[in-house]
């Protein structure tokens, strides 16, 4: 049972992060059944996409993403798209959600404190728990889920059985239902970061993810649309904090401000546990030094990772409309890989036509959902320009490491 929440917790604190929440509460906006229909969609294909590439995956090396990748695509290539849009949504993301849970504590908890500050302080403590053992980081992540499950839990009661506003007035979105219908899968990307590998079935886990925070957004979007007016919800951006407000006042003013902080948290500290697994997934393949093991790999990943986030904090991004051209492209560049993923597992289980259906379908949905969301985006160009510079990048640092492994081969023995 404990293995089974370790490996449920890291997609869980992914898919609850700030951003979400606020992509969640202006797609609750727009028309009813448009909004409760995309997202039973998205979950539907994150299910899919799920048993396309966890179905096949009860050994400990088939659940291996590099692994399987390289197999077809070979092992640059493929090291280049895993790190590209791993790496890209890491950084991108934890730069994002850590300055909005700096705001939260500034404006709804201690208003004396910088906000920058705290976004540091959070940083430096998950930075902390992952050098002191992955044991400490993925305990410090089942504490944060079940903060925020809670929380969400007091909120959603009291939703349900007090009586909303009668003066609240839907207005229908179908202007923009193209682009509602496209984002919704985005509100499920963190389903597929399974890291135990001593769970026998990681497709369960997967699936679990992804049906409790199907029934949380479906809840918490129908109470969302049921307090707050729809123009709100729509041009609001922080509506989550808004529904939570209207709810239970003050007292769910602070409930939320606990969601978004332990969220934040929570998606960058599972970030930081898969970019370890990632990083010695590649030593695994030869392409970056061993140095001392799978330890040592993931604190250096997580030491670097801090600083480079630090770098973006201070440097002003968070706060740039450049955030979300590269945050929105990253979210693309994720696609793009479980797309791969879906179509290298058809292709390496070509023997079973019905599973290979499935997985070309979903990895033809994944990648047209990724056309879909540059062709639909304010900077499309740019974006665009975006995802093709990092991938050609990661390609370029993957050739380049082969030889640093040999240059460090006295660490290697």
């Amino acid at each position: 049972m404990k293995l089974f929440l370790y490996s449920i917790a890291i997609p869980i604190g992914v898919m609850l992060s700030p951003e979400t929440l606020v992509l969640l509460g202006n797609s609750a906006g727009y028309n009813g059944k448009l909004f409760f229909l995309s997202v039973a969609i998205a979950a539907a294909v994150s299910s899919m996409c799920a048993y396309s590439i966890f179905y096949l995956g009860r050994q400990a090396d088939e659940g291996n993403e590099l692994f399987l990748l390289a197999q077809v695509l070979g092992r640059f290539p493929a090291a280049a798209l895993v790190i590209s849009a791993r790496l890209s949504v890491t950084l991108l993301v934890a730069t994002s959600v850590l300055v909005t849970a700096g705001f939260a504590f500034n404006e709804i908890f201690v208003y004396w404190f910088p906000n920058f500050g705290f976004a540091f302080l959070l940083l430096g403590f998950i930075l902390v728990c992952n050098i002191i053992d992955k044991s400490w980081a993925a305990n410090f992540q089942l504490l944060l889920i079940s903060c925020i499950l809670l929380s969400f839990s007091v909120l959603l009661i009291e939703g349900l059985f007090s009586s909303a506003s009668s003066n609240i007035s839907t207005q229908a979105g179908e202007l923009t239902s193209l682009a509602v219908a496209s984002g919704a899968l985005l509100l499920f990307l963190g389903f597929d970061l399974i890291i135990n590998s001593q769970a026998k079935n990681k497709l369960i886990s997967a699936l679990a993810a992804i049906c409790t925070i199907f029934m949380l957004f479906i809840l918490w979007g129908a109470i969302s649309r049921a307090y707050v007016p729809s123009a709100s919800l729509i041009e609001s951006s922080l509506p989550h904090l808004k529904a939570a407000r209207a709810i239970m006042g003050q007292n769910g003013r602070l409930l939320m401000g606990v969601v978004v902080i332990c969220g934040a948290t929570a998606a960058v500290n599972g970030l930081f546990l898969y970019m370890g697994q990632t990083a010695y997934d590649l030593a695994e393949q030869e392409i970056i030094p061993r140095f001392k093991g799978e330890k040592t790999l993931h604190r250096l990943a997580v030491i670097l990772l801090s600083l480079t986030i630090g770098i973006l904090m201070m440097s002003g991004l968070a706060g740039e409309d450049k955030l979300t051209i590269y945050y929105r492209g990253a979210l693309v560049l994720w696609l793009v890989l479980l797309s791969f993923r879906c179509f290298t597992s058809a292709y390496l289980h070509s023997s079973s036509k019905s599973f290979s259906f499935v997985a070309v379908t979903t990895g033809c949905i994944m990648g047209l959902l990724s056309l879909l969301l540059v062709a639909a985006a304010e900077y499309t160009r740019e974006q665009l320009f975006f995802c093709l510079q990092v991938y050609i990048c990661a390609l370029l640092l993957m050739l380049i490491w082969p030889a640093m492994v040999k240059l460090f081969s006295v660490i290697n023995r």
